[in-house]
């Protein structure tokens, strides 16, 4: 009987056949963080003389939507930092952007996924039938996946674009099924935004009690369902 190859040796073979996809996971991995320690060493810097421009005009909606989707549909930026100083910055007048925004970023970053993808999950897979099998008979069923990949607190909204990018969950059920999942921890980080009276406070992590109780709900419900999905 042949032994399986490992998980790290497929992935020499698929960036070996496709270098890219294995890029941009590691693009989706560093990036964000990167981004985000240099927007907030900028507001930090230039917070006195920052000017918050009102969201009620026609340009400058479109600017922050644009900016938005291309900020977080290119990984420049984790999507609960951009909806936390959303909601600082613009308060609820920016929250229906926000999920217009969210919304173009998730077909921004699924399509990259499916450009880059050439079918690479298909190799990744090969050897292993089961795993293969149990995600082609789940075809029909991965808007349940997108849904509750969206909702976990802890799953980068980037790297999630890529999974599903590879799986072929399909565009539609993505931006369907995502901004359902997505609605929940969005709206938490949003809603920090909008408590804050200060910029420091506003980034501060664990700034309110309920956060813990919050997030690991959302968490729960997650693994649940991402198992219940896998389950045989």
């Amino acid at each position: 009987m042949n032994k399986k190859p490992t998980i790290f040796k497929q992935l020499t073979v698929i960036y070996r056949r496709n270098p890219w996809v294995l890029l941009a996971f590691l693009w989706t991995a560093t990036v964000p963080s990167l981004g985000s320690v240099l927007i907030v060493h900028w507001l930090y810097e230039n917070w006195g003389e920052f000017f918050i421009p009102s969201l009620w005009a026609a340009d400058t909606a479109l600017l922050y939507g644009i900016a938005g989707a291309l900020l977080m549909g290119l990984a420049l930026i984790p999507t609960t930092l951009f909806a936390i100083l959303s909601g600082f910055l613009f308060g609820w007048q920016a929250f229906l952007l926000l999920v217009l925004a969210y919304s173009l970023a998730s077909v921004l970053g699924y399509l990259g996924g499916r450009f880059l993808n050439k079918d690479s999950l298909q190799h990744l897979l090969k050897p292993y039938p089961k795993a293969k099998d149990i995600i082609e008979r789940k075809k029909d069923q991965m808007g349940k996946l997108v849904f509750f990949v969206r909702i976990s607190p802890v799953v980068p909204f980037a790297i999630s674009n890529l999974i599903f990018a590879l799986l072929g969950s399909g565009l539609q059920r993505v931006v369907w099924f995502g901004l359902l999942g997505m609605l929940p921890r969005t709206f938490l980080a949003f809603f920090t935004g909008t408590l804050a009276s200060s910029i420091q406070q506003a980034l501060a992590s664990g700034t309110y009690s309920w956060h813990y109780p919050a997030i690991g709900l959302l968490l729960v419900i997650s693994l649940w369902g991402i198992y219940s999905f896998f389950k045989r």
